[in-house]
């Protein structure tokens, strides 16, 4: 794998990083949020904050410059990963739903968007 052209000298112990696909690492690291703790020689080491899997929430892990980017990026669990995706599936099948009755001529257009908004509330809720 590539790395991203980061060399130790990027990091400073303190800052806020997340994982990339790790080039050596174990998988269940990437996208992992973690604060670096030390520098070693070859490698930083970081303290997952908020890892991938709560299970590892905690773990020091050694990883290469090129492994991580600087600050928090993204959604680190994966569970909220597929909760987000599931969620957007969700208002996506029912915009579909009222746009079907819409066209059908079963629903007004005021109904329509008094329907989304409800069912919006609903799943986000």
């Amino acid at each position: 794998m590539f790395g991203s052209g980061r060399t130790l000298n990027d990091f400073k112990v303190g800052d806020k990083v997340t994982v990339r696909s790790p080039s050596d690492r174990p998988l269940y690291h990437h996208g992992s949020h973690g604060t670096v703790v030390t520098i070693g020689t070859k490698r930083v080491h970081v303290k997952m904050d908020k890892a991938a899997f709560e299970s590892h929430d905690g773990e020091v892990a050694n990883f290469l410059p090129g492994d991580l980017d600087p600050g928090h990026v993204g959604t680190p669990r994966n569970s909220d990963r597929f909760n987000d995706a599931f969620t957007t599936l969700k208002l996506a099948t029912g915009t579909d739903l009222v746009a079907v009755a819409l066209e059908a001529g079963v629903i007004t257009d005021e109904q329509a968007e008094q329907i989304k908004a409800v069912w919006a509330s609903h799943v986000q809720g």
